[in-house]
């Protein structure tokens, strides 16, 4: 286990040395870790036999901060990974998939301010029925729950080598990317590993680059997070999509 092994009793380690120079003084890893713990607690899932919590996290930053730990991001994600292990270990939370933590940086975001988004990489198992999940909020120091909200929408590809795939959306946050761990795959050289994500937010979705190659465009223009309306067209790489509300 990376230096997150023992957070809560060693905080001091964390503040010390390499990371506080690197971060100087605005967010420490301590705070990251931190609201990582608190999003696998309001974004778990619970089924007839287990807790499941997100394995997927992207920590925005404002972009001086990202580009002030852009050097050393990757050892930072493999802290935050193993940090994310031990919390889902010690809280007996089940991981959708192997713990994976991304950083990228939103512009309207004030310096030293974060934002968390999270979501499952894997489809939970057929054998553990949802009809009563429910995700769990914290209030005033009380947990509240709310049942997660029935939304659809689709994405229709129109143009690229997954041209006349459909694919559903429901409220839980999708990544859009090449690689077999997304939860939208798409078979597009052009398109980045991790491309962008998909997230329903107050009765809207939203598209969220992840620091793609190519970048990530909405009727042609390039965005870092967009909000998006029927008929939208969304382009990752050479694949063209268009959005549609059901």
């Amino acid at each position: 286990m990376g230096v997150f092994s023992d957070l809560e009793g060693n905080l001091e380690k964390y503040i010390e040395g390499f990371f506080k120079d690197k971060f100087k003084g605005r967010i420490q890893p301590v705070d990251i870790a931190k609201r990582l713990s608190r999003e696998m607690r309001d974004r778990r899932r619970v089924s007839v036999n287990k807790i499941y919590a997100p394995n997927q996290y992207t920590v925005f930053l404002n972009p001086s901060d990202y580009d002030n730990i852009n050097a050393f991001t990757s050892t930072l994600s493999m802290e935050m990974q193993d940090y994310v292990l031990q919390k889902a270990g010690e809280k007996k939370y089940t991981l959708a998939g192997p713990p994976v933590v991304n950083f990228a940086g939103e512009e309207s975001l004030e310096t030293g301010s974060m934002r968390i988004e999270s979501g499952f990489s894997e489809a939970l198992p057929e054998d553990e029925p949802l009809e009563h999940t429910q995700f769990f909020h914290l209030n005033k120091g009380s947990v509240l729950t709310e049942k997660a909200p029935v939304v659809y929408g689709r994405l229709q590809v129109e143009a690229g080598p997954d041209r006349g795939r459909c694919f559903e959306l429901g409220a839980i946050p999708l990544v859009v990317g090449r690689h077999a761990g997304c939860d939208v795959v798409l078979n597009d050289t052009s398109v980045s590993r991790r491309h962008a994500r998909l997230e329903w937010r107050q009765g809207q979705y939203t598209v969220t680059d992840l620091g793609s190659t190519n970048g990530t465009r909405v009727n042609g223009l390039r965005i870092s997070t967009k909000t998006l309306k029927p008929g939208d067209v969304l382009t990752l790489g050479t694949t063209i999509c268009t959005f549609k509300v059901e």
